[in-house]
């Protein structure tokens, strides 16, 4: 078998720049396109999206010819270099949310990503799939006074749209007592998971593959066309022409006419220790393996890996002039790596001596409201993307929302409030490269002094 990696630079450091998920279960990527096709659904993009669209479609109408594309492996890109957490988070943060929308709006999308956070643990179970799924949870952190408010407010807001009972401010020291950190002042229990993505995205493929669905790896879509009412999406190996199309590509959706604006991919890195021994796992009480998040704008989190591995991710998001993904260029960054071992050795000095073995990053798809989104043009293409970094569980909703939008459903899945709304999109370059730059600096100065800047900027 081939293991797919990534261009890394060890000779030095010792670090590998490549994505440490990778390394969990190797992939040899199925045949290419070498054909035409003619099919009732085509999909481009093999991540959670289009996997998830074509279970659900197969579930409601086994007969349903249906032809996904993909120009690497499925879960190769933002599916597969996640960091594991299955939140309910919708976009950036639940205060945005509930601020652009409303409360009753937010409650009915909170509540049905949170049946997809628990069918997700049901699917894996039922089809035997291995994404080291840990139903833990994880916990909200504050580092700060400031961050304690934020807790604060967070909790009131998951309490206005029906968390009641299920939630509790842990002062500084009930929360030690469930993660053994000194830079912990507070927090409170999140219901979600954590999980192994690419293992999940495997899975998933070859669950969708037992359903007769056909998933074309190593197949670039050169250009998508419209032909006598039918889509064609064309690839150097043959054309599949579908009745409805389906755009699955998140961060990589603006490659296609008509989206180029309404997604920005940024960079999120993340590091990935040596396992740690059991002398070291004794240093720290940790009792439950619970992720957690710090409250911020550019949040840092921590957890542990199936092979106790420490993995720290977060911190400045930077977005590339020209929406540049190249991972050649970006997929290294020290800057990142210094960041987050000074995260990791903040939370946790007792592992100083803790060796980095992995560095890396990846892009996802931000919208310009923070919010994701999902719905079809008039002309039969349909589309789901920005999750802006929290698409584990979203993915699955959207996964439904597209079943139901394709099969012509009116259902509380199409009516959700991502779904078929007017976007804002992010202007030209240079413009919107400045404007990156102009928010990450404001943002980060907010993280910095808090009580500088109170606002809820994003």
């Amino acid at each position: 078998m081939a293991t797919i990696s990534t261009p890394g630079h060890t000779a030095t450091t010792g670090i590998k720049h490549s994505i440490y998920w990778r390394d969990t279960e190797a992939v040899e990527p199925g045949p290419p396109l070498d054909r035409d096709v003619r099919c009732d659904i085509g999909i481009i993009g093999g991540g959670y999206t289009g996997l998830w669209t074509a279970y659900f479609l197969k579930q409601a109408d086994p007969s349903l010819d249906i032809h996904i594309v993909e120009m690497d492996y499925a879960g190769a890109g933002a599916s597969g270099h996640a960091d594991g957490f299955v939140t309910p988070t919708i976009g950036h943060s639940l205060a945005g949310l509930v601020h652009g929308f409303g409360t009753d709006r937010a409650k009915t999308a909170y509540a049905v990503v949170g049946r997809s956070m628990l069918e997700l643990d049901r699917f894996c179970r039922k089809h035997d799939v291995d994404a080291e799924l840990e139903t833990t949870g994880y916990f909200s952190v504050a580092a700060n006074d400031a961050q304690i408010r934020l807790l604060r407010r967070d909790v009131e807001l998951a309490e206005s749209i029906g968390a009641k009972n299920s939630l509790r401010l842990l002062d500084g020291d009930e929360a030690r007592e469930r993660i053994g950190s000194p830079a912990i002042h507070g927090a409170f229990k999140v219901g979600g998971a954590l999980l192994n993505p690419h293992r999940l995205a495997r899975g998933l493929a070859r669950v969708v593959r037992n359903l007769g669905v056909h998933i074309h790896e190593q197949t670039m879509a050169t250009s998508v066309t419209k032909e006598n009412g039918r889509h064609v999406i064309t690839t150097p190996g043959g054309r599949v022409v579908a009745d409805k199309l389906v755009l699955g590509t998140d961060a990589y959706q603006h490659q296609f006419g008509g989206f180029k604006h309404g997604v920005k991919p940024v960079w999120s890195y993340a590091v990935v220790t040596d396992p740690l021994t059991d002398e070291q796992l004794s240093r720290v009480h940790w009792p439950e393996r619970e992720g957690f998040v710090e409250s911020r704008n550019f949040i840092i989190f921590g957890r542990f890996t199936k092979d106790n591995r420490l993995l720290f991710g977060g911190g400045p998001a930077p977005y590339f002039y020209g929406r540049d993904m190249s991972e050649n260029r970006h997929m290294r960054r020290d800057q990142a790596t210094a960041f987050l071992r000074g995260a990791l050795t903040r939370y946790f000095p007792e592992w100083d001596d803790v060796r980095i073995a992995y560095s890396y990053g990846g892009c996802v798809g931000m919208t310009r409201d923070f919010v994701p989104h999902v719905g079809n043009t008039d002309d039969g293409v349909y589309h789901a993307y920005g999750y802006c970094g929290n698409g584990i569980a979203l993915t699955h909703t959207a996964g439904k929302i597209l079943r139901d939008l394709i099969l012509g459903r009116d259902t509380t899945y199409t009516n959700l409030l991502f779904v078929n709304r007017k976007e804002r999109r992010f202007p030209v370059e240079p413009v919107s490269w400045v404007g990156a730059k102009g928010l990450t600096a404001l943002l980060s100065l907010q993280d910095r002094y808090p009580n500088l800047i109170r606002a809820q900027l994003v």
